[in-house]
């Protein structure tokens, strides 16, 4: 009998577990629709194609991050950022518990055996991931604003970091340099990835070989991509 209700017990807690964690990754799975009525609340703001949302913080290596308390931001990859790293690309999201220093640690991103770099924004501790990216990976490329958020960050430090980011005018002067350095670089190598509006295309990734690509993600993101055969 003692048995009998020991597994009772047993199975009534993973049930209770199972149905929390349900709910908690449907809230999560809103969190994307959340932002987009922020995004859409806002003036819109653009270089050259490029969307920069004005709720967020946009760090030089192509991250953004949008507070929602005093202690808590979401994190993901910017309009100019995802076009680089293109549509293949695949983000490695940090387990929840993970660390970060801003503009120190990072997020890996896969792409044809090439490790890329997401640099942090925001120095804390992750506390939740995007669940909806084990689903659709693609979601980082297609909405990256919005259902393609990374993850959620805790930081005491949060309001004294916000202001080593950029936001409003000194973000679009910030993607208008970026912009102009990029095309400056298609240039000189002889080629353009730059649409007749001037801005870079979709897929970047895909219009170049494999060393001009390591060298524009080296140089726009930051850091040097690695090779992992």
């Amino acid at each position: 009998m003692t048995v009998i209700l020991v597994v009772l017990t047993l199975g009534t807690l993973i049930l209770i577990d199972y149905f929390r964690q349900r709910r908690r990754n449907e809230g999560l799975s809103h969190v994307g629709e959340t932002l987009q009525r922020a995004l859409e609340e806002a003036s819109p703001q653009a270089v050259a194609g490029i969307r920069l949302p004005p709720p967020l913080y946009y760090h030089q290596g192509h991250a953004w991050a949008h507070w929602v308390s005093p202690e808590e931001a979401y994190v993901g990859l910017d309009d100019f950022g995802r076009r680089l790293l293109g549509k293949s690309a695949q983000v490695e999201l940090p387990a929840v518990g993970t660390n970060l220093r801003q503009g120190k640690d990072f997020v890996a991103i896969r792409r044809n055996g090439d490790v890329a770099r997401l640099l942090a924004p925001i120095t804390g501790e992750v506390v939740e991931v995007n669940p909806e990216l084990k689903r659709n990976p693609r979601l980082v490329h297609e909405d990256s604003y919005a259902q393609g958020w990374l993850y959620k960050i805790r930081s005491p430090e949060l309001f004294k970091e916000l202001p080593n980011l950029l936001r409003g005018t000194l973000a679009v002067r910030w993607m208008e340099d970026t912009l102009a350095r990029f095309q400056h670089r298609m240039m000189l190598a002889s080629g353009s990835v730059i649409q007749d509006g001037g801005e870079p295309v979709e897929d970047v990734a895909e219009q170049l070989d494999h060393q001009q690509w390591c060298c524009l993600v080296e140089e726009f993101m930051l850091t040097k991509p690695t090779h992992h055969g």
